[in-house]
């Protein structure tokens, strides 16, 4: 009797365990789980996630210009949104600095459904701050700014450590030109090369910037850190553009700064390119902004950026799309990921002594590799002060709200205002379904 029940429940303890591994078996079946990755069950959170309707808002500061950075960054994210066809999409233009407006548009948004927004080009504040807080069940995406609210994604673009790449190229150019001699001798040239040569040592580097962000000090002082350990001698003379002045009124002021600081070099902020029209007009070098798939313009340019977009957008679209609520906050996308790079000119190949060339080749493949150390100890700003020490360096986080200063080889001409609430800006929306 006792073996019998014992087979018995040998019998029943068998068909639990039978039980238990067909359940695990088809678990693990119906929900694609891998062991060896995570990516799979990401994956096909993915593609569910594009079958059903999502509405979005692209809401965009200002009325967009063709080859501009926010036109480019609107036209990556459209194009990113081709796989996914189920979403709709609400681009609104023009709202200006006009935040009462901005949380109207965002009201209306929510109402509609919408629970996911991306913001472009405003700046961070108390207004925007409260948008946020008040609309906390949906979930924005902006562009380098310093936010910590848990409904904030922020995404950056590094093209800081091309503007680094500009800045040292600058500066090698003009000091380490194979016809320039220290002492003024010119033996192995003509007159004309000579004077030609000692014009750009001479010459000064100029910078056309837009707005008084972080995110544009940032670039400036990496461009003059960069020109600094090329030339410790040189300045870098920033012209700050009034965002309520006409082209007209911009032109002018720009032709009065290259004449007066005699500059030979000409950067800018890359949205648009406003300086490559003047250093063409005016027959200076300069870096020129290219996009993925862009003609290159004629010019005697030094070198190019290069900005792609679209991989910003795929990480930040995936989230979206696998309605992720567990990925980070920040995403920082830089040279190793292939959403800006920078190469420089046949011309300039020519002109640069080998030390210096041998140096810029090892910092192009360091960013490639990841290496993307710009901001290193000691650096000081214009007034003096000590701001990061020997052996220390700015990490990306730090660069979202630390970047309140200028380097120490930087003179301002004049003072960075910032823009009116601009009764020009038109509002325009296209809706559409992206099928």
């Amino acid at each position: 009797m006792r073996n019998k029940n014992q087979d018995i429940a040998g019998l029943i303890l068998f068909i639990i365990l039978f039980l238990v591994i067909v359940s695990v078996v088809v678990l693990f079946s119906v929900n694609n789980f891998s062991f060896s990755s995570s990516s799979a069950t990401l994956q096909k959170n993915v593609l569910e996630g594009a079958t059903s309707v999502k509405k979005l808002y692209y809401i965009e500061s200002n009325n967009l210009e063709p080859k501009s950075m926010e036109y480019i960054n609107l036209h990556g994210f459209i194009s990113t949104l081709k796989k996914y066809p189920q979403m709709e999409i609400n681009v609104i233009e023009g709202v200006g600095s006009d935040y009462r407006r901005l949380e109207e548009i965002v009201s209306n948004a929510h109402h509609e459904g919408t629970r996911y927004v991306f913001l472009s080009g405003f700046e961070m504040n108390n207004a925007l701050g409260n948008i946020f807080r008040r609309f906390n069940d949906m979930r924005f995406f902006v562009s380098s700014l310093d936010v910590s609210e848990p409904n904030v994604v922020t995404y950056t673009d590094k093209s800081y450590v091309a503007k680094y790449l500009a800045g040292y190229i600058s500066g090698a150019f003009l000091s380490n030109s194979k016809k320039y001699d220290d002492n003024d001798r010119y033996s192995q040239y003509d007159d004309l090369a000579a004077s030609l040569s000692k014009s750009l040592h001479s010459g000064n580097v100029g910078y056309i910037a837009n707005s008084c962000s972080t995110y544009e000090k940032r670039n400036i002082n990496a461009f003059a850190l960069g020109l600094q350990r090329a030339f410790s001698e040189k300045k870098l003379y920033v012209l700050w553009l009034n965002q309520d002045n006409t082209e007209e009124q911009n032109f002018s002021e720009i032709t009065r700064f290259i004449k007066k600081y005699n500059i030979r070099i000409l950067d800018g902020t890359n949205s648009p390119c406003k300086w490559c029209r003047y250093a063409m007009a005016q027959d200076l070098y300069y870096f020129n902004f290219m996009v993925k798939g862009g003609e290159s313009k004629k010019g005697t340019i030094l070198g190019r950026y290069y900005y792609d977009p679209s991989v910003i957008f795929r990480t930040i679209i995936e989230i979206i799309a696998a309605d992720s609520k567990s990925t980070s906050n920040r995403y920082f996308f830089g040279y190793s990921d292939k959403a800006i790079s920078f190469d420089y000119s046949r011309t300039l190949h020519k002109e640069l002594n080998e030390n210096s060339l041998y140096y810029l080749n090892n910092i192009i493949s360091e960013l490639s590799h990841g290496h993307e150390y710009v901001f290193s100890g000691p650096i000081f700003n214009n007034n003096g002060l000590l701001m990061l020490p020997e052996g220390y360096v700015f990490t990306d986080e730090e660069l979202l709200h630390e970047m309140n200063w200028l380097n120490e080889n930087i003179v301002e001409v004049n003072s960075c205002l910032s823009p009116r609430l601009n009764k020009h800006y038109v509002i325009r929306s296209i809706m559409f379904n992206n099928q």
